[in-house]
């Protein structure tokens, strides 16, 4: 069974425990939390090879594996454009393509990204800009569409994805940008969703990045050759990616 660790709010902290020698630890973005959590649980299925992921923002996992505050993670999954400048990956596989969706409460209704502008759109929910991907996405697009100067006093900058899921579900905002994964799960919770041109933001591809001088064991390289299989890309296009 895995330990699913996280915290939800402001602090995010990576920790886990050691792995054993025949098993692999996987930190992750915590946008990502659902795909990756069902992903090495197939992965297990499959080889019979323990597998645990921690999660928190790209910021946090890089402190953590720099530092050596857990040197039993092997494997990193988030977004390549954030992964590559920490210079921490010996190889990258291609996990899928993220999508950016503004997600409005249940009080509003959402057909356009200008409506945002809208006076009942008061609070809108972004990512942090300089953690999270689809933060810094979000923040593109809204300089691309010429929304940035008008919003400015309305946008509520948080740490990760999901905290922007906490904020529309209890209502604190009136919408706010998550990536296609999370936009799934609010369904039905929160009001109307709308997918964001991709020429709106810079693309987004998920990764999994092996770690210098912990990708080879055994462990490492099953999981980096089990996503390639039909069943690891069933999942990611099950969770939008």
């Amino acid at each position: 069974m895995f330990r699913r660790l996280f915290l939800c709010c402001a602090a995010l902290a990576l920790a886990a425990p050691a792995m054993a020698a025949d098993g692999v630890l996987v930190a992750a973005g915590a946008g990502y939390r659902k795909p990756v959590l069902e992903l090495l649980q197939a992965f297990t299925s499959a080889t019979g090879i323990k597998a645990e992921a921690s999660f928190g923002n790209m910021k946090q996992v890089q402190v953590q594996v720099q530092a050596q505050q857990n040197p039993d993670i092997s494997v990193l999954i988030g977004d390549r454009a954030f992964l590559e400048p920490m210079q921490l990956a010996q190889t990258f596989e291609r996990l899928g393509k993220g999508q950016l969706v503004l997600v409005a409460s249940k009080a509003h209704a959402l057909k356009d990204l200008a409506d945002l502008s809208q006076p009942q759109f008061q609070r809108i929910a972004v990512p942090d800009r300089d953690k999270a991907v689809y933060g810094k996405a979000a923040f593109t697009c809204l300089e691309r569409s010429g929304l940035a100067a008008a919003l400015q006093g309305k946008l509520l900058e948080v740490s990760t994805v999901p905290q922007v899921s906490a904020y529309l579900l209890t209502e604190h905002v009136d919408a706010g940008f998550v990536n296609a994964t999370e936009a799934q799960s609010l369904q039905g919770k929160a009001g109307s969703s709308l997918t964001i041109a991709q020429d709106c933001y810079d693309p987004i591809e998920l990764s999994m990045a092996a770690i210098h001088g912990r990708a080879d064991n055994a462990a490492t390289q099953a999981l980096l050759a089990f996503i390639a299989t039909p069943q690891a890309r069933a999942v990611m296009q099950r969770h939008g990616l």
